[in-house]
């Protein structure tokens, strides 16, 4: 019984510590009427074609992002994941994250689902700008494989991780089908 006792009490601590911590909350609201979108061999969309409230619908212009950090660590450093009403289940790895006194850098890999997130954030005033992209289009796709097999690439597609980062993609001209740019401020939760 003292045998079963301690391994359910193992068990039940090593769930505890391999939960993600917050580490980061934040509450944004962007303005609708801020909202700009730009799409590849177009450029920015005119001010009235763009439908600003299912784009608030789909991306949320009232947002609680969250940045966890994973207990496990990949190479010495520690993990960070996203989290918001995008990336809502467990989040998505981010690639560039960092706070000083004054501003926040928050971006996200290329999701499974070729989606990727950035946001920049004034820590004194609150002042925030987000960009969405969106990957997901044929084009992408056709590029993407003939890169994957391409052997004399110069720079490589997947990092150890087996992710794609927005610098890898510029670096190859990958260039996203849609774009989104939100303007708004993000209100300290937990964090800074």
């Amino acid at each position: 019984m003292q045998i079963l006792t301690l391994i359910l009490i193992f068990i039940l601590s090593f769930e505890v510590q391999s939960k993600p911590s917050n580490v980061l909350k934040l509450y944004c609201n962007y303005d609708p009427s801020l909202i700009k979108k730009e799409q590849r061999n177009i450029g920015f969309l005119k001010y009235d074609s763009i439908d600003r409230t299912e784009i608030c619908r789909i991306l949320s212009c009232e947002d609680i992002v969250e940045i966890n950090k994973k207990s496990v660590k990949f190479k010495g450093k520690n993990e960070y994941l996203l989290r918001n009403s995008w990336f809502n289940h467990q989040g998505i790895l981010l690639d560039d994250f960092s706070m000083t006194k004054t501003h926040i850098n928050i971006g996200t890999f290329v999701s499974q689902a070729y989606f990727l997130d950035s946001y920049s954030i004034d820590r004194i005033t609150g002042n925030t700008k987000r960009i969405f992209y969106r990957f997901d289009d044929g084009d992408f796709y056709y590029k993407l494989k003939r890169i994957e097999k391409n052997k004399d690439k110069k720079y490589p597609l997947y990092d150890e991780k087996g992710k794609i980062s927005l610098q890898t993609l510029k670096a190859l001209s990958l260039e996203p089908w849609e774009t989104f740019y939100f303007e708004g401020k993000c209100q300290v939760g937990t964090g800074i």
